[in-house]
């Protein structure tokens, strides 16, 4: 397995069993940053999701707007950045600029959306992201980091196939 320092994740559950057991702690990892607005203004949530991280793991709560260049610069070896959607993802692509792990691990399945694997259901929009986000980076999809993964090479035939 092939992972560099920084790993994007999108998971619409945040942070569960999944990310502790077998993100964090299999990795080892040192920092969560849990990037998402509507948590990090929420001072209840944020209390109860800093509640279940391992203490060997610092975990940060922050929205978007203070998800900046120099931020995501000053940050070490073994971090994962948790995001909750493809379009969180995507609203990042100005401020990547690094060798990254992006991984989906978890995208339920809602009206319109085409099952990718087991736990990865995508719609038109989101294939199209990930398209256009997969011409710079590579873009892995597995539950857990010991799972055989699927690399996302081209998903333009199901835009075909479903447009």
């Amino acid at each position: 397995m092939s992972i560099g320092k920084i790993i994007f994740r999108v998971d619409d559950r945040l942070i569960h069993g999944q990310v502790i057991e077998g993100w964090i702690k299999y990795l080892k990892l040192k920092n969560l940053i849990l990037l998402n607005d509507r948590i990090a203004g929420d001072p209840l949530q944020k209390m109860i999701y800093s509640s279940i991280v391992p203490p060997e793991c610092a975990l940060t709560i922050i929205d978007k707007n203070s998800f900046t260049d120099d931020f995501l610069h000053k940050l070490t070896n073994k971090t994962m950045i948790l995001v909750e959607s493809v379009t969180d993802l995507y609203d990042l692509k100005n401020i990547l600029n690094g060798e990254y792990y992006i991984n989906v691990g978890c995208v339920a399945s809602r009206e319109h959306k085409i099952e990718i694997t087991d736990t990865v259901f995508l719609d038109l929009n989101e294939i199209r992201m990930l398209s256009e986000l997969r011409e710079i980076y590579d873009i892995h999809i597995k539950k857990l980091p010991w799972e055989t993964e699927v690399e996302i090479k081209n998903f333009l035939h199901l835009l075909e196939e479903n447009g």
